[in-house]
C-alpha cells in the first residue's frame, strides 16, 4: 500500500469510500449491467483508507466511486490502482493485485489502460459515465525546495501527454455524448502547519502548494480534459484551498486554524495521520461534485 507522503514531497499516493448498495454487488454483475459507470484512477478512485481503529491500510468500497454509483444507479466498473502515475497507467505494467480496487476487472496483457479499453471494447455501449482521477503521483520526484516550480513544470507536461492519450482512446470507444468527469485533488499540504506548528517552513509549503495547484497542475489538467469534451472538477477549490489564508475558524481537535487548513483536517487524514487520502466525508464531497457536474 502507498505510504503517506512527507510534507516536502509534491505528490500524493493517490490524482480517489461502507455502503451496502446495488453498486457493491459482485464485480461480474456490475460488468454485465446494462448501465455502467467506469471509474479510472489511482488510490482516490480505489478507495484507499489508511490504518485506523486497529484495522489495516487497504483499498475499500468506501471511496467516492462507490458513492457515485449508488447515487446514479449505475453498475460500477473500477479500473484503478493505488500509487500509480498517469504515465504508468497508460504504458506501464499491470497493477499488483493488492493495489487494485475491490472487484476490479482482471489484469490483461499490458497496462491498466489496456484493462479499461478491453472492457470498453466489450461493453462500451453500456457505459454511461466515466470518471478519471490521475496526476498527483507523477509529481513524486518533486520537492518543495527552491527548485520545485521547475520540477513541477517538467513533470506536469509528461502526465498531461499520457492523460491526453488515455482520454483520446476512451472517447473513441464511448462516443461524443457519454460524460467524462476529470478530477484533481485536495491540497493536503495546507495541513503542514498542523503537523509542524512551530515551523516557518511548513507555512511556506502551504502557500507554495496552493500556487502549485492553481497555476501549474490544475490548469494543465483542465486543458487536457477540455480537449476531449470532458468536464473538469477543481477539487482543490472545492476543499477550500483558495480561501484567504487569514480567514480562520475554530477546530475542536486542532484549535484556531485557517479555514482552508481546517477543511483539509476535517475531510482528509492528513492532519491526524499525515496521510493524504480523504475521510468518508471527503469522499462524499467528491462524489457530490461528480453528481452535481452531471446534473448541470
Amino acid at each position: 500500500m502507498p505510504a503517506a507522503f512527507p510534507a516536502r514531497v509534491v505528490a500524493a499516493s493517490v490524482v480517489a469510500l461502507g455502503l451496502v448498495t446495488s453498486c457493491s454487488s459482485p464485480a461480474d454483475e456490475a460488468r454485465t449491467a446494462e448501465r455502467q459507470y467506469l471509474a479510472i484512477g489511482d488510490s482516490y478512485a480505489a478507495g484507499y483508507q489508511p490504518a485506523i481503529d486497529g484495522g489495516e491500510a487497504e483499498n475499500t468500497t468506501e471511496g467516492f466511486a462507490w458513492r457515485v454509483a449508488q447515487e446514479t444507479g449505475l453498475g460500477l466498473v473500477n479500473v484503478s490502482c493505488s500509487g500509480i502515475t498517469t504515465v504508468d497507467f497508460v504504458s506501464g505494467d499491470p497493477c499488483d493485485d493488492e493495489l487494485r480496487a475491490p472487484g476490479a476487472p482482471a489484469p490483461t496483457k499490458g497496462s491498466e489502460l489496456a484493462v479499461a479499453l478491453d472492457h470498453l471494447d466489450r461493453h462500451g455501449d453500456d457505459v454511461e459515465l466515466v470518471t478519471v482521477v490521475l496526476g498527483a503521483n507523477d509529481l513524486r520526484a518533486c520537492a518543495f525546495d527552491t527548485g520545485w516550480r521547475g520540477c513541477v513544470a517538467e513533470a506536469v507536461p509528461r502526465a498531461a501527454r499520457a492523460l491526453d492519450d488515455l482520454l483520446g482512446q476512451v472517447r473513441e470507444r464511448i462516443g461524443p455524448d457519454v460524460p467524462i468527469v476529470g478530477l484533481t485533488y485536495p491540497d493536503v499540504w495546507l495541513g503542514a502547519p498542523v503537523l509542524a506548528p512551530d515551523s516557518r517552513e511548513a507555512a511556506r509549503i502551504a502557500d507554495a502548494s496552493v500556487e502549485m495547484f492553481r497555476t501549474l497542475v490544475n490548469p494543465a489538467l483542465a486543458r487536457t480534459y477540455a480537449r476531449h469534451g470532458a468536464d473538469f472538477v477543481d477539487v482543490t477549490e472545492a476543499f477550500g484551498a483558495y480561501l484567504p489564508a487569514d480567514r480562520t475558524t475554530r477546530s475542536a481537535e486542532f484549535g484556531t486554524l485557517p479555514e482552508r487548513t481546517a477543511r483539509i483536517c476535517d475531510e482528509t487524514y492528513y492532519c491526524a495521520l499525515a496521510d493524504p487520502h480523504p475521510t468518508p466525508e471527503g469522499h462524499q464531497r467528491i462524489a457530490d461534485l461528480v453528481v452535481g457536474t452531471l446534473e448541470r
